[in-house]
């Protein structure tokens, strides 16, 4: 079973979430340090998704005023398909402001994702992403859909 929880702070948890996006990407966008940095920060906070002791995945969202924007989600490869990464976006769905994300143009089961959690494309990046260089998606769930 899977369980949602908010991270709190514990800086032993900082390997058990690179080693997700290690899992997830064959070169990771964040080095270890800057993931420590990240989950340190005061307007940033971490959901983690946990198999029983393990870390599987994991929300990363910041907050600004009124304003959320999510900056990774990711899920390691053996447990994708299980749903998990729609309970760790539950975990803000009751946001009452705006949140915003972008994603990679060919990933389609994370803009699949994004729609069935209400958000739809409000513009493109041109040349966002490095290894390989692709154009971001941007979307947007308005404050009122939820």
């Amino acid at each position: 079973m899977i369980e949602i929880r908010k991270y709190e702070g514990q800086a032993d948890l900082v390997p058990a979430v690179y080693a997700v996006l290690m899992d997830v990407y064959e070169l990771s966008p964040w080095t270890e340090s800057q993931v420590a940095s990240d989950m340190a920060g005061a307007d940033t906070t971490y959901y983690l998704a946990y198999d029983g002791q393990d870390v599987v995945g994991f929300l990363a969202v910041q907050t600004v005023l009124d304003e959320m924007e999510i900056l990774q989600i990711a899920v390691k490869t053996h447990s994708q398909g299980r749903g998990i990464a729609s309970q760790l976006m539950a975990a803000v769905k009751d946001w009452e402001g705006d949140i915003f994300l972008e994603v990679r143009e060919s990933n389609a089961p994370a803009q699949a994702l994004y729609r069935r959690q209400h958000f739809t494309k409000i513009g493109k990046r041109k040349n966002y992403y490095h290894n390989p260089i692709e154009d971001a998606v941007l979307m947007k769930r308005e404050r009122d859909e939820r």
